[in-house]
C-alpha cells in the first residue's frame, strides 16, 4: 500500500531568452538579465486509502407518516447491516433526508376549468454517508446494504485520506523534473544557470477514482450470483505542474 509510481515524459523545457545583448525593462531604462524558463510536470499513481459511499432508502406512502415509518424501519435495517459488515459508528453519518409530496398529474383533457393538482402521496428519502479507510469492504458493504433494503447506491469513490501529503510529493517531483530540464537545456545551449528568478505552481491536485455507473448498477443487482460484488480500489492520480525561471549567463571557459 506504500507503492507510488511517477509517470515520466511529461516535462517540457523552453528558452524564453538566451544571452540577449541587453533587455530593457519598459519605462525603467534598466537592463534585464537573460532568462531561461522551464515547465515541469509529474503524475503520481497512489493507492487509494479511503472509500466514500452513499447508500439510501426511498419509500412511498399515501400518507407522510406511513412513508416515514416504512422508511425508518428499512433504514434501521440498513444501518445494522453496515455495522455487521464491519463499519464502526465513526465510519458513517446521516446524509440526505427529505419528505416530498407527490402531486396528481394534470389530465390531458381536464373536465373542470379550475382544475388544480392535489397531493396523492409522499416520498421519503434517507441516505447514509459512508467515509472509511476500510476500502476492502466496498463490495461487502454494498451487498449488505442492498440485502437489508437499500434501493439507492451512488457516489462510490475511492480517494486519499490525506491528499495534501501526496500533493506535496507530486510538486517535489514536478520541480525536480523542471530543474533537470533546465540543466540539460543550459548545457545544450552552452550557458550556465546563475540563479532562480521565480518559481510558480500552476496546478497540483489529487483526482479521486469514481466507480463506473455500470459497476454500481451491477453491485445493486440482487440477482448476481456472487454474494459480494467485486469492486477493486485501484489508484488515485495525483498531478502537479510548476514553472521555474532562471537567470543565465555565458558558460565559463
Amino acid at each position: 500500500m506504500n507503492r507510488r509510481r511517477v509517470m515520466a515524459g511529461l516535462v517540457v523545457g523552453s528558452v524564453l531568452a538566451v544571452l540577449a545583448p541587453s533587455m530593457v525593462a519598459a519605462g525603467e531604462g534598466q537592463e534585464r538579465p537573460p532568462r531561461l524558463a522551464v515547465h515541469g510536470e509529474a503524475v503520481l499513481e497512489v493507492p487509494a486509502d479511503q472509500l466514500r459511499l452513499n447508500v439510501g432508502v426511498v419509500t412511498d406512502g399515501a400518507a407522510a407518516q406511513e412513508a416515514l415509518d416504512h422508511n425508518t424501519a428499512k433504514m434501521k435495517q440498513v444501518v445494522r447491516a453496515l455495522a455487521a459488515a464491519g463499519l464502526s459508528e465513526v465510519d458513517y453519518e446521516t446524509g440526505q433526508f427529505e419528505i416530498q409530496p407527490q402531486w396528481s398529474p394534470r389530465p390531458r383533457n381536464p373536465v373542470a376549468d379550475d382544475w388544480r393538482p392535489h397531493i396523492v402521496g409522499y416520498t421519503v428519502t434517507n441516505r447514509v454517508r459512508v467515509k472509511t479507510s476500510k476500502i476492502d469492504l466496498a463490495g461487502k458493504l454494498i451487498g449488505a446494504a442492498s440485502d437489508a433494503g437499500a434501493n439507492t447506491v451512488d457516489s462510490i469513490v475511492f480517494d486519499l485520506a490525506d491528499p495534501r501529503r501526496h500533493r506535496g510529493a507530486a510538486i517535489a517531483a514536478a520541480a525536480a523534473n523542471a530543474i533537470a530540464d533546465a540543466r540539460a537545456l543550459a548545457a545544450a545551449s552552452s550557458v550556465r544557470l546563475v540563479g532562480v528568478l521565480s518559481l510558480g505552481l500552476d496546478e497540483a491536485a489529487a483526482v479521486p477514482r469514481p466507480v463506473r455507473p455500470a459497476m454500481m448498477a451491477e453491485a445493486m443487482d440482487l440477482k448476481i450470483a456472487a454474494a459480494v460484488p467485486p469492486i477493486t480500489p485501484g489508484d488515485v492520480t495525483v498531478h502537479a505542474s510548476v514553472q521555474v525561471v532562471y537567470e543565465i549567463a555565458e558558460a565559463q571557459p
